[in-house]
């Protein structure tokens, strides 16, 4: 368990320097960890999340929103029908964890960009109640992150479905962060700079292809040498 300042700093920037809540956030997350090994043995094993990740799914922008917070892409419809779920959540866990290494985004959080077309419902109905418990309690109880806003693109009915199997897990906070676009790209540069929106969103940034593929040499790259040195040191 780190105790070093810079790992705690986390949790109480987290919780606005309360630091009951801090501890708490600090205690779920540790707990988290044990308990949901579904999720986390693939975390500390980023090789089988490869062939997900080079999809381009989900990555970081290579700059920040208006209001400074680190933004995410990420586009369900690229998802095969049979996606394991589990690899989807190990891999957003990677993602933030690299974000968080930042202490801007500790203060100024995280805003994602959903791009929900052609996402298949089906996936969603093979996961359990609990399952969807456990994976929201990450984010909301167990990460030490601050969200700030979610942008959702293409909605459609699709957005009625997933608020009917998401609702009951999220906090009032969240939902009233919760901004639908349709396809009216260019609301989102109100919300970020256009210089670094890919072309898709009508902006003028490196392609989803590319962005992505950089963001992957710094997610995999970084946590493939965790692993070797934590190897390296066992022996």
């Amino acid at each position: 368990i780190r105790e070093d300042d810079g790992f705690i700093l986390r949790f109480l920037r987290a919780k606005k320097f309360d630091q009951k809540k801090a501890l708490v956030m600090l205690q779920n997350y540790h707990n988290t960890k044990k308990e949901f090994k579904e999720v986390f043995e693939k975390v500390n094993n980023p090789i089988v999340l490869k062939p997900l990740t080079e999809k381009g799914i989900m990555y970081m922008l290579q700059g920040a929103s208006r209001e400074g917070a680190a933004v995410m892409i990420y586009r369900p419809g690229l998802l095969d029908a049979d996606v394991n779920i589990y690899d989807l959540m190990a891999y957003s866990v990677m993602c933030m964890e690299k974000v968080i290494e930042e202490e801007k985004y500790q203060i100024c959080g995280v805003a994602s960009i959903e791009d929900l077309e052609n996402f298949n419902l089906s996936m969603m109905f093979k996961i359990s109640p609990m399952a969807l418990a456990k994976m929201n309690n990450i984010w909301q109880d167990a990460m030490p992150l601050r969200f700030k806003a979610v942008h959702l693109l293409n909605e459609g009915k699709v957005f009625d479905i997933l608020m009917a199997i998401f609702k009951p897990f999220m906090k009032k906070k969240l939902l009233k962060r919760m901004h639908v676009h349709g396809s009216n790209y260019d609301e989102l540069q109100d919300f970020i700079d256009p210089a670094l929106l890919p072309p898709f969103l009508n902006g003028t940034g490196p392609s989803p292809k590319e962005a992505a593929e950089e963001w992957n040499k710094i997610i995999i790259v970084k946590n493939l040498n965790k692993m070797s040195t934590l190897n390296e040191e066992e022996e």
